[in-house]
This record gives structure tokens, sequence and C-alpha cells, in this order.
């Protein structure tokens, strides 16, 4: 008893205990909520320093903002972009601040976030004034950056610790025989301190490797060099947004892009680069600044002061490789260090579903169990089916014999029942068709329905004694087959009917011969129609031909003249040239004959001033006057364009070839009158001898043309004799020309850099860009051989805009990097002048580079006037507005009248080299060369003397009070290379003593 009453006093003890707890839980949480509801609302605001959409930016505002919304009792979160890498310009920041004077005037802030430098800067400068001089927590500034600012008040956070030892680390683990790491970052702020950092870091760890940094390259440079890197060498990359030139390129485009192409891995130090083409490394997660960043501003929050909180560096990075990436590079993870993430990793069912897996396998050997215990059953079924499967092969051997289909149909269940043989014969499997009556009648052919119903009923009534009827069934394959259907109906005592059964044979072999029988006999009525048919048009048409053969022989002969005669002259054209040249030769291989390769000088100029059609008119003129020349024994062609061929045959004494080519020259001195304007024109001739430069049509021709260009080349005007000698200098301009087609895109093109100098003040003016070309097979080309060649074939157009871009890209780096401001000047061809975008082209490089017309000169020569005055002068008036000089180069060496100057748009003379050496000889070129400086002055021209090579000279030229100067005495042409460092010793005044201190001057 006493027991029992203990018991029940613990029981209610216990009972007392269970509802006190119930209480506290039910008031715990009201009461803390009520706590909740007293706390005063706090506000966050996060500063970012770059764009929404940047991907480091957007994972550390994640990072941050989940962190704080999922704290005990969230903030209010304000967040702001200085968008600094798109704008980073003194317009920004004033913009950036009144949007923030303007919205938070009003409102207090608890604590400041800011990610990077410049919104660190923004606030630490602005919150005293704008943000309620609240406490600043930052994220992502590295270790350069907080040492500037670590003695500052009221500030915390974590540090971006840039370390890539791990990544390297990793990947000597990967590949031993990394010797070189090329560098990829940009020329920001924030580019420029990771770079340093990085470098520092790399040196300190003194294995060996070799840095290269590519922020001073173009993005196609970049991937035009990471792809030839050799296997001892990756890739590592910081940060990147735009290229040298200013050129502004998305992360994930411009890493998938350079990964593309790498020939090696791309390491990087940021965990955006993953999925953008990254191989993988030691990569510092934006993500995890943002929430270490996010902690320490909720102890803020909380009530703990930022000084008194240590700045916090590790635990923001982790170590992931891109299974993509290891896949190309063809490197197994197990080749990973230990401890290695790998994403992108290919879903495996097994490892995933493992303990599915085995359950699946335990429940299978059950069933295999269960199964045995089937299989005797089984076998005593299969005895019994045995008996039946015996029953009906006696049937189906039967039923086959026949070679027909039985059919049954119960009346009752009105289900038919069809032999095997019937669905052999249509294709279908038993059970696959409804086998009820109205089912598989679907099957019957639409034209034949009614009537196999009509002939079923008129049996079944009693209306026929058997049932008898031919149809088509639809086949499985689509296909009709034809049926000879019988049967018989069976009938009860009483009349009705029991069974309906009989037969069907397969009659479409039958039903086809039967038709073809009808076709053949149709189409043979039809062929003899046909046959009389055709009897009659073959008659018509024969009496046609007869009446046609005149005109069709008249057409012939018309297509004649038109294939070997050229339509606007009237002379025999090249075809017919051919032809009668090898006629000609294997009649005559013991005579002689001449060759007369024609062409008329300053054609184009003429056709493109004139027009085409006073061009055409010149050259049907041309074409009669060469006739009127035509004797016995010479035959006149139009070769193409304004090229002419004269065969001369019979040339046994050898001045009849050279009285005939002085003839012809003679002959084109009368001018032509083209409508109201008469025009003079000359002839270039090149003549080969038969059978002395050639014994066949081709070589001759090939000759007489070389001939033809070294005319050309003496002047115009003249003819000029096939020599051996020609052939030489023929193929080594064929060779040069061969290897100047490839030598921009192999890299075998560079910019030599000859500084001018201001005579009056010594200081540094600018430069001349000077092509180099240095073929691995040709080795230096000097450009008086390769720039003329060039001009000839056009490639002077590619060549001059890649001269014209590289020297604004070199000159726009130097501008960058604060020195200067200094001038660059180009040498421009004619044939680019006259290339209608010339102009375009121009301004558009300058847009590209980055670089001020104003500090770019063009230089041209007194010769590209005279192609195409009035085109040439109307662009480069339009680029002189735009503030780009125009030089007049070589000046004194042509044939510019001072009437004609005052016409042409320069701003500089250029005194030739020809001046300056003779001014201390004994013919002094002195008077000449100072007349030309006063000449310039008074024209209100600078003028520049090039070619100055002794401290006389330049004596001389600073009396005449000449503008600017360059020559060997001020510097030979500097590689580009070393431009920064002789510019450098020139305003140090520490060059040799063989080239003195020019500012001193």
């Amino acid at each position: 008893m006493g027991t029992r009453m203990a018991y029940s006093k613990k029981r209610r003890m216990w009972s007392v205990l269970w509802l006190l707890l119930l209480f506290a839980s039910i008031c715990r949480p009201a009461d803390v909520k009520a706590d909740e509801a007293n706390t005063p609302q706090q506000n966050v605001l996060i500063l970012h320093s770059y764009h929404k959409g940047f991907s480091w930016t957007d994972d550390q505002n994640n990072g941050i903002e989940e962190r704080l919304k999922n704290s005990k009792v969230p903030p209010v979160i304000y967040t702001e972009y200085l968008d600094w890498k798109r704008y980073p310009n003194q317009e920004n920041l004033l913009r950036f601040y009144e949007l923030i004077k303007g919205k938070y005037a009003k409102l207090h802030i608890d604590a400041i976030i800011t990610t990077d430098d410049r919104a660190f800067d923004f606030a630490a400068k602005n919150r005293k004034e704008l943000l309620s001089d609240a406490p600043i927590i930052f994220s992502g500034i590295n270790e350069i950056g907080y040492d500037q600012i670590k003695d500052q008040k009221n500030i915390t956070g974590v540090i971006e610790n840039i370390d890539p030892s791990e990544t390297i680390k990793m990947a000597l683990y990967i590949n031993p025989s990394i010797r070189n790491v090329y560098l990829v970052y940009d020329n920001s702020e924030s580019g420029l301190s990771t770079a340093q950092l990085v470098i520092k870091k790399l040196n300190s760890m003194n294995l060996g490797l070799k840095l290269h940094s590519m922020n001073q390259m173009s993005e196609e440079e970049i991937e035009r060099t990471v792809s030839s890197l050799s296997s001892n060498s990756i890739l590592l990359a910081t940060t990147f947004y735009s290229d040298v030139t200013g050129k502004v390129t998305e992360l994930d485009r411009f890493s998938s892009e350079i990964a593309a192409v790498s020939t090696v891995p791309l390491y990087y130090m940021y965990e955006y680069g993953l999925n953008h083409g990254a191989f993988g490394g030691n990569l510092l997660s934006g993500k995890l600044l943002g929430e270490k960043a996010a902690n320490v501003a909720l102890r803020v929050l909380h009530g703990e002061s930022p000084d008194s909180i240590p700045v916090s560096y590790a635990g923001t990075s982790r170590n992931a490789f891109d299974y993509n990436q290891l896949e190309h590079f063809h490197i197994k993870v197990k080749d990973l260090p230990p401890g290695s993430e790998v994403i992108n990793k290919p879903f495996s069912f097994y490892e995933t579903y493992r303990s599915l897996v085995l359950i699946l396998i335990a429940v299978f050997s059950v069933l295999i169990v269960f199964i045995a215990v089937l299989l005797f059953h089984v076998s005593v079924v299969r005895r019994i089916r045995k008996q039946l499967v015996e029953s009906n092969e006696r049937f189906s051997l039967a039923a086959y014999g026949a070679d027909a289909v039985i059919w049954d149909l119960d009346m009752t269940t009105r289900i038919y029942y069809f032999s095997d043989r019937w669905y052999e014969l249509l294709g279908y499997e038993i059970g696959e068709l409804d086998e009820f009556y109205v089912g598989w009648k679907g099957i019957i052919h639409p034209d034949d329905l009614e009537q196999e119903d009509r002939q079923r009923r008129e049996h079944l009534s009693g209306q026929s004694a058997y049932y008898y009827s031919e149809y088509r069934i639809r086949t499985k394959s689509g296909e009709y087959k034809w049926f000879q259907a019988r049967g018989k109906v069976l009938r009860n005592e009483q009349g009705g009917y029991v069974r309906f059964a009989g037969s069907m044979t397969d009659v479409t072999d039958l039903k086809g011969y039967e038709s073809k029988l009808q076709m053949s006999y149709q189409e043979l009525e039809s062929t003899y129609e046909e046959l009389t048919a055709l009897q009659d048009e073959l008659l018509e048409q024969y009496n046609k031909v007869v009446e046609n053969q005149t005109l069709l022989q008249a057409s012939e002969e018309k297509h004649r003249l038109l294939a070997y005669n050229d339509e606007l002259s009237g002379l025999p054209n090249r075809l017919s040239l051919t032809e009668e040249l090898k006629e000609y030769i294997e009649e005559n291989e013991g005579g002689q004959a001449a060759l007369y390769f024609l062409d008329i000088d300053n054609f184009k100029y003429i056709n493109d001033t004139m027009g085409h059609t006073l061009g055409d008119r010149l050259l049907m003129l041309a074409g009669e006057r060469l006739l009127g020349m035509a004797e016995g024994q010479s035959r006149h062609y139009r070769f193409g364009g304004d090229e002419f061929v004269i065969l001369l045959k019979s040339t046994e004494r050898p001045e009849q070839t050279v009285f005939y080519a002085e003839a012809l020259i003679q002959s084109f001195k009368e001018p032509f009158q083209l409508g109201d304007s008469t025009v003079h024109v000359s002839i270039s001739v090149g003549i080969a001898q038969y059978p002395r430069d050639g014994r066949n049509a081709e070589e001759l021709l090939k000759n007489a043309d070389i001939a033809m260009y070294r005319a050309k080349q003496a002047g115009r005007g003249t003819y000029v004799l096939y020599g051996q000698n020609m052939q030489q200098h023929f193929d080594e301009r064929m060779i040069i020309e061969k290897h100047l087609r490839g030598a921009i895109d192999n890299n075998e093109l560079s910019l030599h850099y000859q500084p001018k100098v201001n005579l009056q003040t010594g200081d540094l003016w600018g430069f001349e860009g000077l092509i180099r070309w240095n073929s691995p097979v040709l080795g230096f080309v000097s450009p008086l051989s390769f720039i003329r060649i060039a001009e000839d074939c056009r490639l002077i157009v590619p060549i001059g805009e890649w001269v014209l871009r590289r020297a604004c890209l070199f000159l726009a780096g130097l501008h960058r990097q604060g020195r200067g401001p200094y001038h660059i000047s180009v040498n421009i061809s004619v044939i680019q002048l006259l290339l209608e975008d010339f102009t375009d082209t121009v301004l558009k490089i300058l847009r590209e580079t980055g670089l001020d017309p104003r500090y770019l000169e063009l230089e041209i020569t007194e010769s590209i006037f005279m192609e195409s005055f009035e085109e040439i002068s109307a662009k480069l008036e339009f680029l002189k507005k735009w503030g780009i000089g125009i030089a007049l180069d070589d000046f004194g060496t042509g044939y510019s009248s001072l009437s004609y100057l005052k016409q042409l748009p320069i701003t500089t003379l250029k005194i030739d080299k020809s001046f300056i050496d003779s001014i201390f000889e004994e013919n002094s070129s002195m008077p000449l060369a100072g007349s030309i400086v006063a000449i310039g002055h008074d024209m209100g021209l600078s003028v520049t003397a090039e070619g100055v090579e002794t401290e006389e000279q330049l004596d001389f030229l600073k009396q005449m009070s000449c503008d600017k100067v360059q020559g060997y005495y001020i510097s030979r042409p500097i590689p580009e290379s070393q431009v920064q460092s002789w510019i450098r010793e020139y305003n140090q005044g520490e060059l040799d003593a063989e080239e003195p201190k020019r500012k001193s001057k």
C-alpha cells in the first residue's frame, strides 16, 4: 500500500514538472519576440566599388546579404554600386556623392560594408558628412591597400589575402616542369595592386620561375601569345576588365576565349573564373569574403567596437578545379593535390545510389529463389501444353497443305477464327486485329465492302446455296491483296444459325496477270498512235532543219568573231593572239620575230578622273592608231585592259626591232581628243625576240611583260628589250612578294622610332615610325626593296594600316604612362590615299587606340599629289580639320612650284637629306636650305630637317630658325622596347659622349 502511494506521489511530481516545462516553452518565444520587438531597427549600407553583374561584386554581395538576412535580428539592407570599372573618373564620384547625399540625408546608418578599394575610399572620406559617421567594415582590400588605411579609426574588416603560392604549388604538383608563368591582369587600380602582390609573392618563393606580365598587350595579342605557349608554361589570371587599348571585355567571355585558344592551363586567383575557362587553383571566394565581412558587421551591430575586432586574413579561399579543363589537358583527378575539389564532374549512378543498388541486388536474389520454385510448376504446365500443340499441328498441316485460309464465325459471339495462314499472308500478329465481325471488316477495301456485304447477306438469307465473293484486304504494310472467299452457313433444327465457316484463297497474282494483260493491250494501241504522230513530227522537224541550216552557219561565224576579237577596239583578242602565235612558231622554226607588249601609262588615273566612258574611248583611239602603223609583217592585238600586243614577223635585221619600237613610242606623242578634252599619254613597251627570248607563246609573252615592267620602272614613255638579268630581278621580286604576303600574320614586321627634337627648346617633339622587316627566310630586308613591291601588289594597304595602328597604339601607351605628350609621324602611300575609306580608317584607328588626333602627323611625298591632286587634297584637308598634321616629305627633290605649294593642305615642310648633307661641301646647298626654311615660315608652316648627322649642321639649322630636326646626330631609329629608356636618358642628359646632351642646345 505504501509503495503504491509513493509511486502515485512520484507520478504527480513528474506531471507538475512536465506542465512547468510546457508552460516555459510556450511563454519563452513570446518573451523573445517581445524583446525583439523592443530592439530598435538597425540600418546597414553596402557600398560596392564596381557594377551589378560583375561576378566578383555579385559574389561578395550574395555572401553579405545571405548572412545578414539569416541573422537573429536581420538589419535593413541598402545597396549602392559605384561602377568604378566602367566609369573611373571624377564625374562619376561627384554623381555618386550627390546620389548618396540625396538618398541617405535623413536615414541613420549603423554600419557601412564596403567591397574593394574605391568604395572604401569614398566611405572613409564622406561617412562623417553623409553617413552618420558609421563604422566601416571593408571586404576585398588587399595587403597593399590595408597598409595605407590601418591607422584609421572605427574600421575593421576582411583582407583580400592575395597569395599565389598555394596555386603555384598545386600547379607544380601537377606539372613539375613549369618554368614560365604568364600573368594576366589589367591596368586598373585593383589590377595593378593585385599584380604587384602576386609578383612579390612569387619572387619570394625562389622557385626559379620566369614571370611574364601581359598587361601591355591588346586582347588580340594576348590570344596570339597564349595559343603558342610551350608545355613548361602556365597562365595565372588575377583581374581583367579592359586591355591596353581600353577595350572593355566582360570577364566570362574573355576567360572563355583565352582558355579556348590557350595551349596551357589557365590558373585563376579568384573563384569567379570557374565555369568560364579557369583550370583551377587556390581560388579566392567573393562569397566567403562577403560572409566573413557580414559576420564582423553583426558583431559591430551587437555593440563591439571595430577597433577591438582584429582584421581577418584566412578562410576565404578554396582549392578547386574544373573537370572539363582537366579532360581538355588530359589530367586525371587522382593526379590532383590531396583535398582538391572538382566541379562539373559527370554524374555517376553507382556512386550516388550505391546503397540502393545493393538493396536491389539482394531483392533480385530473393526473386531468383521464387523463380526456381515457379519453374517446377511450369514444367508441369508444359506437358499439358505439348499435347495441345500436337493437336494444333495436325490441323495446321492440313490447312497449309490446302494453301488456303480456314475461317470460322461463331454466330453466337460474332467472333471470327482465322487460321495462321491468314495472318501470314497479311503480315499481322495474332490478336493484333479486332476479330469481331464488325472490327476486321475495316481492312477490306472500301470499293469492295458493299459487294462483300451483299453476297454475305444473300447466302445467310437463303438466296444462294454457297457464299462466294472476291475482294481486297489491306496488309499491315499498307498494300492490298485479292482474296477469293467461299463458305457455307450451318443451321440448327429450328433453322437458326449455328456456325458460318469456309476458306479464303490468295488470288493476287492471278488478278495481276489479268491486269497486266489488259494494260499490255492498251499500251500496244497507245504505242501505235504515238508512232504515227512521231512520224509526222519527224518529217516536220526535218523540213525546219533544212530551212535553218543557212542561219546556223551565219550564227556560228558570228560567235567565232566574238570569241576571237575584242568587242571594244575591234582588234583580235588574247585567245586569237595565243593561237596565232603558236601557229607562227610551229610554221617558222628557223625564222625570227619580235613581240611588243604595250601598256598605256597612267591609264588608271585617266579612267578614274575622266570616267570609264572616255577611258573606253581612249582605248578605241589607241587601237586605231596602232592599226594605222600596221604593215604586212605586223599583227596587232588587245591583250586586256590598257595592254596591247604586236607581233612583228620576219625581223632578220636587229635594227628593225628597235626602229619599230621607236616608231611606237613616237606615235603616242600626238595627243588624243576625248570630247572637249585633249589628253597626252605615253606608252611603256617591253620587247621579247623569237627565238632568242623564248621558243613558245607563253615564254615570249612572259618575258615581254617583264621587259614592259622594267620600262615602267625606267621612267615610262620608253621601251626595253628583254635580257636574262631581268628574269633574275623579276624572280627576286616574286620571292620578296611571296614572303611579304605572310609578314603581318607571322609577326615579322616591326617599327623603329626615330626621335624628332624641337631645335629651339631642345625638348623631344616626338618620333617618326619607320617599318622594318626581318624575314626568317630572307633575313633583314631593306624598306627600299620591299615598299615599292608592296605598292605594286597593293600589299601596302594592310601593311600601311598595320603601321598606322601600331604607331598610334605605341604613342597612346606612352601618354597613358605619363610620358609626353609626344607626337608620332607615319609615312602614307599614294595607294592608301586613293582608297575611298582612307579617312574613315585613320579616324577609326585613332578611336580604337585612344590617341588624340592632334598628336598624329601623316607624311606625304610631293609625287603623291600628282597622282590625283583634287581627290587627295580633299581627303587630307578633311583630316587636317580634325587636328591631324600633314607633312610634305622630301621637299625640294620634286617639282612643286610656290603657287602649287600654297594649294596643298599641309602643316609641315621636311627638307630632304640631300640638302643637309651638302651644307658645308664645295657646292654648298646652304643658301637653298636657308631659303626653304624662310619659305616655309612665310607660308605659316613648320619646317623639319631630316638627316642631321653633325653638330655643324645642327648649329646652322638653329641659326636658320629651323623648327625641328631628326637624324643620326640625335639618334638612330630605336626599337620599340628601348624607346622608354632612351627618353629617360635624354631627359636626364645621360646619353653617350658621341650623342651630346641636346637639351643644352
